[in-house]
Formats: structure tokens, C-alpha cells, sequence
């Protein structure tokens, strides 16, 4: 009786190794024509510049938790009144570029792309907290 259960496992075993060796080939009948990727070649020549902006953002931070924005381009923040833009080139900066973007679609209307030229933070540490002041400058472009 043990001599046959350990025949049977040996045998369950080896089938079990010798069947994950196998290939398995799938074969799909559904096609699709669309494109998987899409390219859009722009040059330089294919753009016309319009001009550059700067923003600039100033806010306090608390404890590494809290923090209360205190001006947008040189205004006074006021909550109340908020304007936000979101342009998809310009996505690496913080959250709270959002509000200070508003200025340069307001400057260039007829602009398609934009481009982000510098990014500069000038940071001041306090006890339990720190001052920030954001510098950024975009430049504009429209398809000629």
C-alpha cells in the first residue's frame, strides 16, 4: 500500500513537470485597425512664439503638514476668489502652480502649447516651519 502511494505521487509529480514545459499558443480572430500609438511630430518651425510670463507663488508651510498660500502673482491670495488652470505640459510643478497658471492663458488666449523655462524656489526656514517663494517662467506658443 506505501510502495503504491508513493508511485502514485512520483507519477503526479513528474506529469505536473513534464505538462509546465509545454507551450501554450492562443489564437485571437478579433482584429482591430486602429493604431496602438499615435506620434505628432512638431519642430520649432511649426511654431509661432508669443511671448513669456512669469508666476510667481508665496506661501508658508507648518510643521511639514499645514500650509496657507499667502500670494499669487503678486496679489494677495484670496480663497474666496479662486481661479484655476490646468495645462498638461506643465505638470511636474506643485499643486499649487495650479492657481497662479490662470495669467498666462488670461496674457496669451491664442496659445496652444506652453512651455515651462525655469522653476525656481527660494525657501526660508523658521522654527517649526518655513517661507516659500516660487518663481516661474512660461513661454507661449501657437501653430503657425
Amino acid at each position: 500500500m506505501k510502495k503504491s502511494i508513493k508511485y502514485i505521487i512520483g507519477f503526479l509529480l513528474s506529469a505536473g513537470l513534464l505538462s509546465s514545459c509545454g507551450t501554450v499558443v492562443h489564437t485571437s480572430r478579433k482584429a482591430t485597425f486602429a493604431p496602438n500609438k499615435v506620434e505628432l511630430r512638431i519642430n520649432v518651425s511649426d511654431l509661432n512664439y508669443l511671448g513669456e510670463s512669469e508666476l510667481t507663488l508665496s506661501y508658508s508651510k507648518y510643521l511639514g503638514i499645514f500650509s496657507v498660500l499667502d500670494s499669487v502673482n503678486g496679489t494677495v491670495y484670496d480663497p474666496t476668489n479662486v481661479k484655476k488652470t490646468r495645462i498638461e505640459g506643465i505638470r511636474s510643478c506643485d499643486h499649487r502652480l495650479q492657481k497662479a497658471l490662470y495669467k498666462v492663458v488670461e496674457e496669451f488666449p491664442g496659445a496652444v502649447y506652453f512651455q515651462l523655462v525655469s522653476n525656481q524656489k527660494e525657501v526660508d526656514r523658521l522654527f517649526l516651519g518655513r517661507e516659500v517663494k516660487q518663481t516661474v517662467r512660461v513661454r507661449a506658443y501657437s501653430f503657425k
